[in-house]
């Protein structure tokens, strides 16, 4: 087992969460090798079939290759797409699964970094949230969001978490931007 995964194994409260983040760790990786499996599948089909028909076009007697199954290459494509989506889906359940024992807490942004590398991506943000806890303690957390429109500090945010350690920065699954106050475009 790795050491993530007993990390997240080790966080979780109830036995039912932790068989959902070992049933999701385990479809996920399934359906990656499954994935790439396909990718290699559309590699191999794609570059074969060019080999193929350049083959027939330039030597007379291989041209009876040009005649090679051209439905490889589309249903490869088709597989590699359609394995990709559960994986997808099984990484989205897979982080909802480990915080959802978490504790649901709302914090305020102390610091905005905007760290898109190209001007026409989705715009994404660093985010570092703040938030007071019971007893007189606070924790902060970093994490990383793409936003249509800039968050501002000081705005209220929703997230869980699983631990109350201040130095696990990274603890967190944010759910969202609470405050609905009129916030300015990026230009």
């Amino acid at each position: 087992m790795s050491s993530d995964l007993e990390r997240w194994l080790s966080l979780a409260k109830t036995p039912q969460t932790r068989a959902r983040i070992r049933r999701w760790t385990a479809l996920r990786s399934v359906f990656l090798v499954l994935a790439i499996v396909s990718a290699g599948a559309f590699a191999l089909g794609f570059v074969g079939l060019m080999v193929l028909a350049l083959a027939g076009l330039f030597i007379p007697a291989l041209r009876f290759l040009t005649d090679a199954p051209w439905w490889i290459v589309p249903s490869a494509l088709v597989a590699l797409i359609a394995l990709t989506i559960p994986w997808c889906v099984a990484s989205l359940l897979l982080e909802a699964a480990r915080y959802a024992d978490g504790t649901e807490t709302f914090g305020r942004i102390t610091g905005v970094v905007d760290t898109t590398s190209d001007i026409e991506d989705q715009p994404q943000y660093a985010l570092t949230i703040t938030a007071d806890l019971r007893a007189g303690r606070s924790i902060c957390r970093e994490v990383r969001t793409s936003e249509s429109v800039e968050p501002r500090v000081g705005q209220t945010v929703r997230f869980r978490h699983n631990t109350e350690a201040p130095e696990d920065v990274e603890d967190i699954l944010l759910l969202g931007i609470v405050d609905d106050t009129a916030r300015r475009r990026r230009r």
